[in-house]
């Protein structure tokens, strides 16, 4: 079989599989967050099976990545940096190890969010996969607004009232994970508060993104639903 046939075939199952691995990058992606985060500060959950369970959601985006090399050769190398520097962090945490972290999720996680963005609004019919990519892409921002605020944390001590990033985390602090997640959706309990300016800046832009991306992509998720209708 020539390299032609085997990229024309492989161009075809992944067409057939990209809006179903949405589906299973929300179910993953949900997981690590609320279950494998607070799991692995207690005797429940091992490093090393979180670390695996990352590393499918890593080969799932690079099925959703389909041929846009670049962004699979930056997951590729980000996801690999960040948990290598996470682990080294874990016995010695640094402030530049903490940033190399830290940015390297960040790369990886706009990376994805790019990746999962064409998928759910590119041509093609609104399936329910779409949707739940969607959610995939506010989870990314949630997560991507961690890594900021860990990496800010770590350069300016005392950013953010009641928060530290120097314990054992093999990916995000989960406090930083829970700051985000307040912020994002305006909930704001009080017990972290920004400090510095610059969080406080940040803080309010991740409000307003978190306010206004519902509305917005209700709207063109049934804007492509109309479009996409046959028309009589």
């Amino acid at each position: 079989m020539t390299l032609a046939a085997l990229s024309e075939r492989y161009g075809r199952w992944q067409a057939r599989w990209r809006d179903p691995m949405l589906t299973a990058l929300l179910v993953l992606l949900g997981l690590e967050v609320f279950f494998g985060l607070p799991l692995l500060h207690t005797s429940f959950l091992d490093a090393r099976v979180f670390a695996g369970a990352w590393l499918v959601m890593i080969i799932s985006a690079v099925l959703v990545a389909a041929r846009h090399w670049i962004a699979i050769v930056a997951m590729m190398v980000s996801s690999m940096a960040a948990l290598v520097a996470n682990v080294l962090r874990m016995d010695s945490p640094t402030t530049t190890l903490i940033c190399v972290a830290s940015g390297s999720i960040l790369v990886f996680m706009m990376t994805l969010a790019g990746i999962v963005w064409s998928a759910v609004f590119g041509p093609g019919q609104v399936t329910h996969h779409r949707i739940r990519g969607a959610v995939v892409l506010y989870l990314s921002i949630a997560l991507s607004f961690a890594a900021v605020y860990e990496m800010l944390l770590a350069l300016l001590p005392g950013a953010i009232s009641g928060a530290v990033v120097h314990g054992k985390y093999l990916v995000l602090s989960q406090s930083m994970v829970y700051y985000s997640f307040t912020t994002l959706t305006s909930t704001g309990y009080g017990d972290l508060v920004p400090i510095h300016p610059l969080v406080r800046s940040l803080s309010n832009m991740e409000s307003v993104i978190g306010q206004l991306y519902p509305a917005t992509l209700l709207a063109r998720i049934v804007t492509l639903e109309l479009h996409g209708r046959p028309h009589p």
